[in-house]
């Protein structure tokens, strides 16, 4: 397995709110964007990180969605409190996407809009649902599907860790076949890029250079976001 990660802090916002985890040892990524007036996001997003980061253990799919769901808990615990207990972090939260690779294997958790996508053979799916209303709204047939990559409620979120004292995950399970990308990212990405945008850019094996055009992409397009990317190929 290969991997790289890149955070870029773009061209508007003063500083990165993001924060991503390669552990190639144990075959987890992670990649979290936080939200929170002044510097509440960054540290919703690098406690996550650092929690999931310090908890996650597994042999195996099962324990592997077992360990996800009890550290990712825990960070959402303690991020809710430090936001209740520390005026200047009132309301911090952040999204997570995380991924753990068992040989074949792809068990991925998520909450918030930062995605997870897997590119195979020339095709690429996202894997990964955004939690916004915008999505929402798409489920209950008030917009289309043509009409929700600009909505404005496409950055309302519905769920994200640290905003209640509970927090619900969504799982995703999937076979992997050697040659395989799975691709994490934050919403500073997907915001300017479609998957096609990011497909046409999986255009050599070079991932370091991937992930650069990618950014680099995003970046002509605006970048009026954090951007972050992990990018691993089995």
């Amino acid at each position: 397995m290969i991997s790289t990660g890149i955070s870029e802090i773009g061209l508007v916002r003063k500083n990165n709110e993001d924060s991503f985890l390669i552990d190639n040892d144990r075959g987890l990524f992670i990649v979290c964007d936080g939200m929170g007036g002044h510097k509440g996001g960054e540290v919703a997003s690098g406690l996550t990180i650092n929690i999931v980061g310090q908890e996650v253990r597994f042999r195996n799919s099962e324990e592997a969605i077992h360990s996800l769901k009890k550290a990712i808990e825990k960070a959402n615990h303690e991020i809710w409190l430090k936001g209740r207990t520390e005026p200047e972090l009132f309301n911090m939260g952040t999204t997570i996407i995380a991924a753990a690779i068992i040989e074949n294997h792809l068990v991925a958790a998520n909450v918030g809009d930062s995605s997870l996508y897997l590119i195979r053979s020339g095709e690429i799916h996202k894997i990964s649902r955004d939690h916004t209303l915008a999505e929402s709204m798409l489920d209950d047939g008030i917009l289309k599907p043509e009409g929700i990559r600009n909505n404005n409620y496409n950055h309302i979120l519905t769920r994200a860790i640290g905003i209640e004292a509970s927090v619900e995950i969504d799982f995703f399970t999937r076979d992997l076949q050697c040659g395989d990308y799975i691709l994490l990212c934050s919403d500073g990405l997907t915001d300017l890029l479609d998957a096609q945008d990011i497909l046409q850019t999986m255009n050599h094996d070079n991932i370091d250079l991937v992930t650069k055009s990618l950014v680099q992409l995003a970046l002509d397009r605006g970048g009026h976001d954090n951007i972050t990317i992990i990018l691993a190929g089995i």
